[in-house]
């Protein structure tokens, strides 16, 4: 995973979108991952782009990369990375303690 991260970073370092771009592209992702998800639950007027579970994960990983790509043109600090995920999975498991 880490050495994923580390490609992540660097591919983040030369992407040219803003801020304010990246923001945009992201929300993208998040619609287009709602689209494959009403698409494999053959929700009405979804189903005729037959999307499957397959689709769903690469809309996720799409989301996923947008956002670690916005965290690293705020941060390149890992450890900050980290320590944010760790904070925000104890709230998370708190909800279901």
């Amino acid at each position: 995973m880490e050495q994923l991260l580390k490609e992540i970073k660097l591919l983040s370092q030369k992407e040219p979108k803003t801020l304010e771009q990246m923001a945009l592209k992201l929300s993208e992702e998040v619609g287009e991952t709602s689209q494959a998800v009403l698409s494999y639950i053959k929700a009405s007027g979804s189903e005729y782009k037959q999307l499957g579970i397959g689709d769903v994960k690469e809309e996720c990983i799409n989301v996923i990369l947008v956002a670690l790509a916005m965290f690293y043109k705020l941060s390149e600090n890992d450890k900050e990375l980290h320590q944010l995920i760790s904070k925000k999975l104890d709230k998370w498991e708190r909800k279901f303690s």
